[in-house]
């Protein structure tokens, strides 16, 4: 399918892991004492000792390394501060990070104790999953004793049973690579700030050490099932320098595809449904076609589109056979296959800076909302994403069991707008029964979808969870 608002609020989010824009999100990063751990500035925001990224990098590592956090959540793939809820919070350095992982989303709610200028540690707190169950979090024995001034043995926590460290570890313990140079793992510990640098929302440092010698492995690491990790693609840099790459582990034969609603859509940011869409309606604006030309190159700047101010504002560098520059511009969603320009400048290799106010609206196109507050660009019944999640809904098993062939699927446009993520609900009659269905929707490939969590309801009221 084309680019609708849910597959556009991912690609934001995604954006904002790859770059570390949560400082975009409205939270600056400012000085404050000598101290890494946040703290209430006289203006009302939290403050930090160190960059802000850096020390989002160091947060991460810490609940990472926490044998409940990691359990229950997996590899960590991103951490938003909650700044509003962390003033809120009683007590010093208590921080609220809301944490998504390869298992699932939660918030954590802990105490973050500084260990050193390069690594935080967590302390005692709750981890609150999205499903509402709650699960105490025991914190960092040795930073508490520290913290109490009080000698403690060291013990490896990340490396508890069920734990995604854990299965890192044993993941890198099968590679013959590691066997052959670092021998039976002794330790095998997170580098924070190393991770937080690494390219990709998959990669991960860890400095480790065995019975042949030691090093720093910076690898991929896929989360293959709930119990298990695979060795992707990386580096292992031994202790006299050599930096080995390697390929890593082969996908298992029953090892699912990459999710289509991250991989297929944005596997590659600089070759993906939008930036193909938004290249197409840069070409067509006459102020590029005058001073670029036919483009030859456009490419997404991550950092920059990180810290432009409006949610639908891209910048993108780009060359043509007239000339280069750089455009930052919104870009408004018109339907499914279309992108349309909206204001920006254009900003040219000299230096020259040509503000431009856009294309008009489409014919049919809205320039506003609709009645109902909805914006015209979300998903209509007579929409692409509409028949493809019809498709969906009938190859289900679930539906087929209890609805049977469906002979009219009535999308209920507002309770999917006000839904939360990518679920939407539909309003279904078939060939055995009548019922309502809210379900996530996630995006495989441009021309299908297919179900994830939800629920059908049944005229009757008897309820089925999507399996």
């Amino acid at each position: 399918m084309g680019w609708g608002n849910a597959q556009r609020r991912m690609f934001a989010a995604v954006l904002a892991t790859a770059c570390g824009l949560a400082a975009a999100l409205g939270i600056a990063p400012a000085m404050a004492g000598d101290g890494d751990a946040g703290s209430a500035g006289d203006s009302g925001g939290i403050r930090f000792g160190i960059d802000r990224e850096e020390y989002d990098a160091q947060a991460r590592a810490a609940m990472q390394g926490d044998p409940m956090v990691s359990r229950h959540l997996g590899a960590i793939r991103k951490v938003v501060l909650d700044e509003a809820a962390s003033l809120e919070e009683p007590g010093p350095d208590v921080l609220v990070y809301d944490v998504e992982g390869s298992r699932g989303k939660g918030r954590v709610t802990a105490r973050f104790i500084t260990v050193s200028a390069s690594r935080e540690a967590l302390g005692p707190g709750v981890l609150a999953m999205a499903d509402g169950s709650e699960h105490a979090i025991e914190g960092d024995a040795d930073a508490l004793a520290a913290e109490d001034g009080h000698d403690h043995e060291h013990h490896d926590a990340d490396d508890g049973e069920g734990s995604f460290i854990g299965q890192a570890r044993e993941a890198a313990q099968r590679y013959p690579l590691i066997q052959e140079h670092i021998g039976r793992i002794a330790t095998f510990e997170i580098d924070a700030g190393a991770t937080g640098a690494a390219p990709g929302m998959n990669a991960f440092v860890f400095d480790l050490a065995g019975d042949k010698g030691r090093g720093r492995l910076q690898a991929d690491f896929i989360t293959v099932s709930a119990g298990r990790e695979r060795l992707g693609a990386g580096v292992l840099t031994l202790q006299d320098g050599r930096r080995l790459p390697f390929d890593g582990e082969p996908r298992g034969e029953d090892e699912p595809e990459d999710d289509g609603d991250f991989a297929s859509l944005f596997g590659d940011m600089q070759d993906n449904i939008f930036t193909r869409q938004a290249r197409t309606a840069v070409q067509r604006y006459p102020l590029v076609q005058q001073h670029i030309g036919t483009l030859e190159t456009f490419e997404l700047d991550l950092a920059a589109t990180g810290e432009a101010e409006g949610a639908n504002e891209f910048v993108f560098a780009l060359a043509g056979d007239k000339g280069r520059g750089r455009i930052l511009a919104d870009f408004i969603t018109v339907d499914a296959d279309t992108e349309r320009l909206g204001k920006g400048v254009l900003t040219l290799a000299d230096g020259r800076e040509l503000a431009f106010e856009g294309e008009a609206p489409f014919p049919g196109e809205s320039a506003g909302e609709d009645d109902g507050g909805i914006p015209d660009t979300f998903a209509r019944q007579d929409g692409v994403f509409v028949l493809q999640a019809n498709a969906a809904m009938q190859a289900h098993p679930v539906v087929q069991r209890h609805i049977g062939d469906i002979r009219e699927a009535v999308f209920d446009r507002d309770a999917s707008w006000a839904a939360a993520g990518d679920r939407y609900a539909f309003d279904l009659k078939g060939s055995k029964g009548e019922g309502r269905l809210e379900a996530d929707f996630i995006t495989v490939d441009a021309d299908s979808e297919r179900l994830g969590e939800g629920e059908l309801v049944m005229a009757d009221g008897r309820r089925y969870p999507l399996q």
